[in-house]
């Protein structure tokens, strides 16, 4: 195809994932939905963040499970690419159970925060499969610093340690696989979503905010992501920076949309992975 000379490796971020409930008897396990999810922590000790209602089978906001049937997840299916011999990549799906082996009391080994209206949860998958591709995200949050060339950030002083700000109308974007549909796979759907809601305020007192964009079922659990292009003016620390290095930061979850004859959807920020994947948290300097 004319202009494309490559993909962007953030569209490898993304992960599709279906949930199933196992089947407890001879029957086949069934299948229950899918979902987007992400990679966060260190190879060997990656957990899968994804939306809560996708692993817990439960609505957020009532507890309810969501299944008419009555089931709820068991286990997930995670799809991951590999690079064949010619090139192509081809999919590898992992098994992640959601339950201790044999726990009767169904104890779940996924966190979840401790408000449960914050639908978002966290898995323990350790590796990914041998030869996979391992896109993780890193919660950290770029400062001016970033927007310099390499060579000139070292020379900057104290006041390009100023975090970028996030303002409402600020574009971000949901990186997902809209209805299940893994037409682009093993690369994640974009979808441009402007800031909705001020930041600050956190929708209905918690740590999130509302984006205007045209997600679909499917996309729950997808990362949010900030991503500047080279060349884009930010106006930060009162003044506007005109810079050439791509600045990509994690924003937060998307878990889906207010009401289905809505485009607002919610999105948590990280400070909820840092609550409950503290070990992966960024290192703050001390007040003081």
């Amino acid at each position: 195809m004319r202009g494309v000379h490559g993909v962007h490796t953030l569209s490898f971020s993304a992960l599709y994932i279906e949930a199933w409930f196992r089947s407890r008897g001879d029957g086949p396990d069934v299948y229950l939905g899918s979902g987007t999810g992400f990679l966060v922590g260190v190879p060997g000790e990656f957990w899968l963040v994804t939306a809560r209602h996708v692993v817990s089978g439960r609505n957020a906001e009532t507890d309810e499970l969501e299944d008419d049937r009555g089931f709820w997840p068991d286990y997930l299916r995670v799809r991951f690419a590999r690079q064949g011999e010619e090139g192509e990549f081809e999919p590898v799906d992992q098994e992640v159970a959601l339950y201790a082996d044999g726990d009767e009391a169904q104890v779940p080994v996924w966190r979840s925060p401790a408000q449960q209206r914050a639908d978002v949860a966290a898995v323990p998958i350790g590796s990914v499969p041998e030869g996979a591709v391992d896109a993780f995200l890193l919660t950290g949050w770029p400062t001016v610093r970033d927007l310099y060339p390499q060579d000139r950030r070292a020379d900057a002083g104290a006041e390009a340690d100023a975090e970028l700000p996030l303002r409402v109308m600020d574009r971000l974007y949901v990186l997902g696989f809209p209805f299940g549909d893994t037409g682009s796979w093993p690369f994640a759907v974009w979808t441009a979503a402007p800031v909705a809601s001020e930041p600050l305020a956190r929708w209905n007192r918690l740590p999130g905010f509302l984006l205007d964009s045209r997600t679909r079922s499917g996309q729950s659990g997808s990362p949010v992501l900030m991503h500047i292009r080279p060349g884009e003016m930010v106006l930060a620390g009162g003044e506007v920076h005109v810079h050439e290095e791509w600045v990509t930061a994690l924003v937060g979850v998307y878990s889906g949309r207010l009401n289905e004859n809505s485009d607002l959807g919610m999105v948590w920020t990280t400070e909820v992975l840092d609550e409950i994947l503290p070990e992966f948290a960024p290192k703050r300097p001390p007040e003081g």
